[in-house]
């Protein structure tokens, strides 16, 4: 028997029996997310998930509140905006920030109620050269990945055959299988297999998949289910687990209507198809059978989560829970303000999702001043092609407001990067690679 099988039924059998210990009070937390991974595909590709989805939570208009990893990732673990948190790069060139340790991480909010929290990591902006590792107790990263550049206390960057799920997978079964199950548990996922497919790269010529978007998205979905039967039966259904992603990805000719590449790009503008991302909870013993319709941000997972868990949603958020939406109470969502922004790589554009519309913004990088202003009707034109205009009337202060620090702003430390950083970001997309980034 395969190494892998026979982890994966050893796994199985010892988390059935340590199923029948209750931890306490607090259901378990399995939080994945599927890098570069377009709403869309995951409704059309991952059907298994998919199907499991629509047994439990589907949150069908979640948005990233940034269109690349390392914010937004961020975000969706502190319930903060990039600009608040303050891991992010500049629109005055290629440099990157290392966020404070002050920035209120969800792992640390569990581990202070007693969870026991792990994570496992296959992108390099997640790697250990910035904070987000210790607020874990377990983080294994270096396993699947090396980081990114000299600068950042690391080697070059190395994409290995390590990197991809089924790697991962075993990682994840093998630590759980050697813990015994007496507090409650959070682990975090974050798969690549989707990140970035094209054909004839042979940085994927070791991928256990064909050279597709459509392939990668299949494969982690089995991959997805595999974790969900040995974390369901290792809780006995006392679990909340959370399939997400960190920002989305252009397909066909999406940079291509309305008004071109000049604003469309991939990675470097608030376009939905660089921000729409699923958002499901499969079933479980405390989770309903719901859609929750209405516009949420990623923002909103922390909140959501530390609520359904039992615990306090700390002021400072800029998130909103959405656990009553979860239980059924009416949310429209149209009404409250959603902020969204690309700042990196030389490039800055924002937008404001706010009654229908998105209220979008190009910076002139060299001015730092506003240079075009778009409006789009997102309920009559959901590829937002059409253009209707620069005025942003009536919401111009409520922009300015979203766009604002909410008197909460955390340091950051900025770094130029050194050559192999800035060639591991350009095969991530965001120097102007082929890479979808």
């Amino acid at each position: 028997m395969p190494r892998y099988f026979l982890l994966c039924a050893t796994a199985l059998a010892f988390s059935a029996a340590c199923g029948a210990k209750a931890p306490g009070k607090h259901p378990n937390v399995v939080l994945i997310l599927v890098d570069q991974l377009r709403a869309d595909a995951a409704d059309t590709w991952m059907p298994k998930t998919k199907a499991l989805s629509d047994r439990g939570v589907r949150f069908e208009e979640m948005r990233a509140v940034a269109p690349w990893t390392y914010p937004s990732v961020i975000s969706m673990v502190s319930g903060l905006y990039p600009q608040q948190h303050g891991a992010d790069g500049h629109m005055n060139g290629k440099v990157m920030s290392t966020f404070s340790k002050s920035v209120p991480l969800l792992p640390r909010f569990l581990h202070d109620a007693g969870y026991h929290t792990a994570g496992f990591i296959t992108n390099p902006f997640l790697h250990e050269w910035n904070p987000f590792h210790e607020a874990f107790d377990e983080y294994q990263s270096s396993e699947f990945i090396n980081s990114q550049g000299n600068n950042r206390g690391h080697g070059n960057t190395v994409w290995t055959d390590r990197m991809w799920s089924d790697t991962v997978n075993p990682a994840v079964l093998e630590h759980f299988s050697n813990r015994e199950y007496t507090t409650p548990e959070f682990t975090y996922v974050h798969y690549i297999d989707v990140h970035g497919r094209r054909a004839g790269d042979v940085r994927w010529d070791s991928a256990p998949f064909s050279g597709s978007y459509r392939a990668a998205c299949e494969y982690v979905d089995e991959r997805i289910i595999e974790l969900y039967e040995f974390f369901h039966a290792r809780y006995r259904g006392d679990l909340i687990f959370l399939v997400t992603s960190d920002h989305g990805e252009n397909f066909e000719d999406d940079e291509l209507v309305g008004y071109g590449k000049r604003f469309r790009q991939k990675k470097a503008t608030v376009h939905d198809f660089n921000l729409r991302i699923p958002c499901y909870v499969l079933p479980g013993r405390s989770v309903p059978n719901r859609v929750v319709k209405g516009p949420t941000a990623n923002l909103d997972i922390t909140p959501t989560l530390l609520e359904w868990t039992g615990l306090d949603v700390p002021d400072v958020l800029s998130g909103m829970s959405l656990l009553k939406a979860v239980e059924g109470a009416p949310y429209d969502g149209t009404e409250r303000p959603i902020y969204a922004r690309m700042s990196a790589m030389g490039r800055h554009n924002d937008c404001l999702i706010l009654d229908g519309k998105k209220y979008l913004r190009h910076f002139d990088p060299r001015t730092g001043k506003v240079g075009a202003r778009h409006t789009f009707d997102l309920e009559l034109d959901r590829r937002e092609t059409t253009d209707l205009g620069p005025n942003f009337q009536p919401h111009e202060a409520r922009f300015e407001e979203a766009a604002g620090d909410r008197g909460y702003a955390l340091p950051a430390t900025f770094e130029n990067p050194g050559e192999s950083l800035l060639k591991a970001l350009d095969e991530l997309g965001y120097g102007g690679g082929e890479d979808g980034g």
